[in-house]
């Protein structure tokens, strides 16, 4: 009678954990069911724009579409870089022999923007993490703020500034203009990365005579590096994409509102706009597969206070 009184506490125990096990199971399989369909909903697209330029016009028309096609081409990529797509654009110039030059000046946008940010995002953020003073709450819910200002709202202003500066139509027009929408972002990001930096070793810097300069440069910048990583990654890549200030300001000088272009009502080659569209992902596709461990890293540790 003991014995089996010992033993159904076991029964029910192992029943209990086998239980669990079945709904940890259970709950990983719906968990990476639910990665899978979202993966392919947004791999999906990404697909059938790269197959869609190694494939002629004829096989675009075939239906089903070929998600696998049988024989592939790189005469879109040839078209596009030769400059033949035939899609025109302003003053009747084929826009494919515009794409290097816009890849070009979109990557000298971001590139500048990503070193203009950091400098000064790295140094707001680091003064709102080490010298909090009386309002600097609100200060920071007003960078936050900020980020939600439509961009039409504040687009004449800066069309008529740069207009009476004699700098429209430059990149120096974006990368004034896109300080709108990044730097907040950087000082966001990099204030979070700070907050969780040791300030000990700070303190152990300034007892050894480093001035606070010598200690920023010296101590923190090496240690924040992830976090500096993280924002230029997001601040490249929200420049490499924007649309709408680049397409009011500028006559088509950056990738988006070039490939924007290569629909027109004459002529409409899709095959080589997927081939330009391809060409175009590829340095922000790069930089993140370089640089995703620093992204992931900084994020975690900005979110985690």
């Amino acid at each position: 009678m003991t014995a089996l009184a010992s033993t159904a506490p076991r029964r029910l125990s192992k029943a209990a954990t086998d239980s669990d096990r079945q709904r940890s199971f259970a709950a990983s399989c719906g968990i990476y069911l639910c990665v899978a369909v979202f993966a392919i909903w947004i791999l999906l697209p990404v697909w059938y724009l790269v197959v869609s330029s190694l494939i002629t016009p004829a096989q675009l028309g075939v239906k089903p579409f070929p998600m696998v096609p049988g024989s592939i081409t790189f005469d879109n990529y040839l078209s596009v870089l030769t400059g033949s797509t035939g899609s025109k654009g302003f003053g009747s110039t084929d826009i494919g022999a515009r794409l290097l030059p816009a890849i070009g000046q979109s990557f000298f946008v971001s590139s500048v923007l990503v070193v203009l940010n950091l400098t000064i995002a790295g140094l707001a953020a680091y003064g709102l993490s080490r010298y909090p003073f009386r309002g600097s709450r609100l200060f920071e819910l007003s960078i936050i703020i900020s980020r939600v200002v439509p961009a039409i709202a504040i687009i004449g202003p800066f069309f008529v500034a740069f207009r009476v500066t004699g700098i429209l139509n430059t990149p120096w027009a974006l990368i004034v203009s896109y300080n709108v929408f990044t730097l907040p972002l950087a000082i966001m990001i990099l204030k979070n990365y700070f907050d969780q930096l040791p300030r000990e070793i700070e303190e152990a810097a300034k007892i050894d005579g480093a001035s606070r300069l010598q200690t920023l440069w010296i101590i923190v910048v090496p240690l924040a590096r992830p976090g500096l990583v993280a924002a230029g990654v997001l601040i490249f890549l929200e420049a490499w994409s924007e649309f709408f200030y680049s397409l009011v300001l500028t006559n088509q000088l950056t990738v988006p509102p070039l490939l924007a272009g290569f629909q027109s009502v004459q002529q409409f080659n899709w095959n080589a706009l997927a081939a330009a569209t391809v060409m175009s992902m590829i340095p922000p596709v790069v930089l993140v597969i370089i640089f995703q461990r620093h992204v992931v890293g900084a994020l975690t540790a900005g979110a985690v206070k």
